[in-house]
């Protein structure tokens, strides 16, 4: 079977022609993703490379898109360290960018704020089923006064989904319900979500210039973020392993891992919340070019002295103004492996589960937040900056920076992405999981 593969990125749109029966990628592609005029002008210049390099025909047509920053979504729960954590970590393993969040009983001003944040989806959730739904239908009360023009996905207490039907009878809220996203205490069920989210991704948010008339030809077409987490998924099941990846993009940073959350050890107190087996996180203030001032605001000048560069702001101004700006010198060259350092190692600390120690009578003790990553086996990067580095394994150490409060593995095997095949890889895991596998061991590249 053969694949065209298109990922329409932040940035670049990537092109991949894929022979499964051969586990060969016959040719690739890429060039500037035109989102400020039609998507399609970018894809029609990498495909012109594409049949430049291979004239071979393909059997299916699949796509992925990040191209507009992908799904911001607000999300509104009960209690901040539950059901509303639960909704933010379901959220962002359903590909989604969290504009921001609210707990407990929305107020008029808070209702003020979310209107102004325009978001793509808005969440609801609270109470576990059966449990409290006071506050959820308290909330969805106040919402439905405001018909405001985005959808709403109501994702907590099913016994409360009746009475908030009754409450939006009048309403022209887009409104819809999935699965309760925490069912029972500190469970996460965020499957159902994902899926829910994928819909409306296709039905009502490719909304970047000629997103729609090409995702129409595609025979499916996922949020980038759901592809690349089904490779991973995939590939680590196959491998019966642990798995950590990062993806620097211009836009965002995104973090996924696979593998049990609390490994049940000796003097660990667990967690709160049981986080999903497949993880992901995503970091709006960390990326290459869309981003590259915020990450500055968010690290301030200092760091970037300490390396060498009084003139970051300058830097990442540069980048933010002109996203196609590609390092010439290798004086640039460094500042975007410094700018994808520092994102990784922000990105992965906001990921990886934390221990801290608390003394006792006779010993300590520690109680975890967060997800035990101490048993990966290997950490995948994928994203321009990482690819195209002369010196990747700066980049990969970024894990290592972090300090060993953090539940992360110690020497995990590296493996660059260098062919861009995640997303494509998940794409193809749809229909032959097994070669998508295959497909993936074949072009990662070990870093030492």
């Amino acid at each position: 079977m053969k694949y065209l593969l298109v990922d329409v990125g932040s940035t670049y749109t990537k092109l991949n022609l894929i022979d499964t029966e051969m586990c060969k990628i016959l040719a690739s592609a890429w060039s500037y993703t035109t989102v400020e005029t039609d998507v399609n002008e970018g894809f029609n210049k990498a495909y012109k490379k594409l049949r430049q390099i291979s004239s071979e025909k393909y059997d299916r047509f699949l796509g992925a898109s990040s191209a507009s920053g992908g799904l911001k979504v607000v999300v509104v729960g009960f209690s901040k360290n539950l059901t509303t954590y639960a909704l933010k970590a379901a959220s962002l393993s359903s590909g989604a960018r969290i504009l921001r969040e609210y707990y407990y009983e929305l107020t008029d001003e808070k209702l003020d704020e979310i209107e102004k944040y325009k978001p793509d989806i808005l969440l609801l959730c609270g109470g576990t089923d059966g449990g409290n739904s006071s506050n959820i239908i308290f909330n969805a009360k106040k919402i439905a006064k405001r018909n405001f023009p985005f959808p709403l996905l109501v994702c907590g207490n099913s016994y409360a989904n009746d009475e908030i039907r009754e409450i939006f009878k009048d309403s022209k809220m887009n409104l819809s319900f999935t699965e309760n996203v925490m069912p029972n205490v500190n469970v996460i069920n965020y499957k159902p979500l994902r899926e829910v989210i994928g819909k409306i991704f296709i039905e009502t948010i490719t909304r970047a210039k000629g997103i729609l008339s090409l995702s129409q030809k595609c025979e499916i077409f996922l949020p980038t973020p759901i592809a690349v987490q089904k490779a991973v998924t995939n590939y680590g099941k196959f491998k019966n392993a642990e798995i950590i990846a990062i993806d620097i993009g211009g836009a965002t940073t995104d973090v996924y891992s696979l593998g049990v959350s609390y490994k049940g050890k000796e003097n660990i107190i667990p967690p709160e919340i049981d986080e999903p087996f497949e993880k992901r996180t995503v970091e709006g203030d960390m990326g290459m070019r869309y981003s590259a001032t915020a990450l500055f605001e968010s690290l301030g000048p200092e760091i970037f002295r300490d390396y060498g560069f009084p003139d970051a702001l300058e830097r990442c101004q540069k980048r933010f103004n002109h996203p196609d700006f590609i390092a010439e010198s290798r004086d640039e060259e460094k500042f975007d492996e410094l700018l994808g350092f520092l994102a990784a190692k922000t990105a992965l600390s906001r990921h990886i589960g934390k221990l801290k120690k608390i003394p006792t009578k006779t010993r300590y003790i520690y109680e975890q937040s967060g997800k035990d990553l101490s048993e990966v086996k290997e950490f995948i990067g994928t994203g321009g900056v990482i690819i195209n580095s002369p010196n990747p394994k700066f980049i990969f150490d970024s894990l290592k920076a972090l300090d060993d409060s953090y539940l992360k593995v110690k020497n995990p095997k590296y493996l660059l992405d260098k062919r861009y095949i995640l997303s494509s890889a998940g794409l193809i895991s749809e229909f032959e999981k097994e070669n998508s596998y295959r497909i993936i061991s074949k072009y990662l590249q070990e870093v030492k």
